[in-house]
């Protein structure tokens, strides 16, 4: 029973594939963690989603940009500070 289960689990698994990076590559360019909010939409355009991020008591520390790309690619970009914080992609 638990082999069925962890077979199960990890089939599941491979269906939305996440990864964190600290480098992009959008054509022939690269986007890296510390570069502007600015050099984000220059290569990437504007974000199709923006979450404000909040400390506990609700001060705003950044955003969330989420940027649905050509190949069925999500790309997160978190910005904190005006300057890329972490970079994930999902493909679906």
């Amino acid at each position: 029973m638990r082999r069925l289960v962890l077979i199960s689990m990890l089939a599941l698994a491979g269906i939305s594939t996440a990864y964190a990076t600290s480098t992009l590559r959008v054509g022939s360019q690269v986007l890296a963690t510390g570069e502007s909010a600015s050099r984000v939409i220059q290569l990437l355009g504007q974000p199709s989603y923006k979450e404000p991020l909040e400390t506990k008591e609700g001060g705003r520390i950044g955003e969330r940009w989420q940027f649905q790309r050509d190949d069925s690619t999500i790309t997160t970009i978190t910005i904190i500070g005006g300057k890329v914080n972490s970079i994930e992609e999902r493909k679906n």
